[in-house]
């Protein structure tokens, strides 16, 4: 998901910087954020219920709601603050972490914008080492919190989650635009490129893996992540030829996919695994179920950007577009 983190935010700056001066700024950037966002998010909020309530009643032999779709959990999905409210934060739409932590993310996005504007006022080195004071602080007082809270970070747990956790990866990507814009940082030569995000990789997957360095250093991982997807960005701004069509129709809605490839990864392997397991070698049969995730993803992600993201985005352009229009 840091992939997308580092992303979303350098995709936020550069339409801040376009619609920079726009009247009512702040307020438009909130709709348009909502409306790309809601309408998909609630369709899974109801679409996963439904099925995983149609699971429980067959098990049951009567009709049940599925485990944890309580009120209060569907109202902090609903109200985009799950990712604050453990119980709710990555069940009721699987992966839905995620888009509670990119919703906090929005909040924080206009104040964040205007601070790296000022930083960036400084030059490159200044700017670089603010950044890096920055973090350095940002960190400490993590640290600080999640010792106060006495609630480690860990793998896969509500604190890596959330965005006290996360943050740092979405400024890596405000730090990238910044730098691009002004700086040329999309000019580093590819082989210092492919050998930072061969670095940075690599310490990902040691500290995720490793068990040598205190557990507060486990802190780090997403940024490290995102450190390593910064530079795969800077490759990909460089070298054309491996921006392939397919690659840049699957990032237009690559939302969707996240949203329902669980359908498929989760309970369409799982019963592909009961008719074909045991078949093939189990890297084949892996290979088989990831790429049939993919293409079924992808087919229905279009169907969804169609009839679901597109609507909802013109929806918010409709109501801006009232804003705009004069009062009689």
């Amino acid at each position: 998901m840091q992939l997308f983190f580092v992303v979303s935010a350098i995709t936020l700056c550069l339409s801040a910087d376009r619609k920079s001066g726009e009247s009512q700024g702040t307020k438009k950037y909130f709709i348009r954020r909502f409306f790309r966002i809601a309408p998909l998010y609630y369709f899974g909020i109801i679409w996963y219920f439904l099925f995983r309530s149609a699971q429980t009643s067959l098990k049951a032999g009567t009709l049940q709601a599925a485990d944890s779709y309580t009120l209060a959990n569907m109202l902090a999905n609903f109200s985009f603050t799950h990712g604050f409210y453990p119980p709710a934060h990555n069940y009721i739409v699987p992966g839905g972490w995620s888009i509670g932590t990119e919703m906090a993310f929005y909040l924080c996005f206009p104040l964040l914008f205007l601070m790296f504007k000022k930083m960036n006022q400084n030059g490159v080195f200044r700017f670089l080492l603010l950044f890096s004071t920055t973090i350095a602080c940002y960190y400490i007082f993590e640290n600080w919190a999640v010792t106060w809270m006495d609630s480690p970070v860990e793998k896969n747990n509500f604190i890596y989650y959330n965005l006290l956790n996360q943050l740092p990866v979405f400024t890596l990507g405000m730090l990238a635009y910044f730098l691009t814009r002004n700086y040329g940082a999309a000019k580093i030569p590819a082989v210092i490129n492919l050998l930072f995000l061969g670095l940075f990789t690599w310490l990902t997957i040691f500290l995720w893996h490793t068990d040598s360095f205190p557990q507060k250093t486990f802190m780090f991982v997403p940024f490290t992540a995102g450190l390593a997807f910064v530079f795969l960005y800077n490759l990909f701004a460089q070298i054309r030829m491996l921006n392939f069509s397919i690659l840049r129709r699957i990032g237009q809605v690559s939302y969707s996919m996240y949203i329902l490839h669980f359908m498929f990864a989760w309970y369409g392997a799982e019963y592909l695994n009961k008719w074909f397991g045991g078949y093939g070698r189990p890297l084949i049969e892996l290979g088989m179920y990831y790429l049939l995730t993919i293409v079924f993803s992808f087919a229905l992600a279009m169907l969804s950007e169609k009839f679901l993201e597109k609507p909802g985005i013109n929806a918010g352009r409709r109501l801006i577009q009232k804003m705009d229009k004069p009062q009689s």
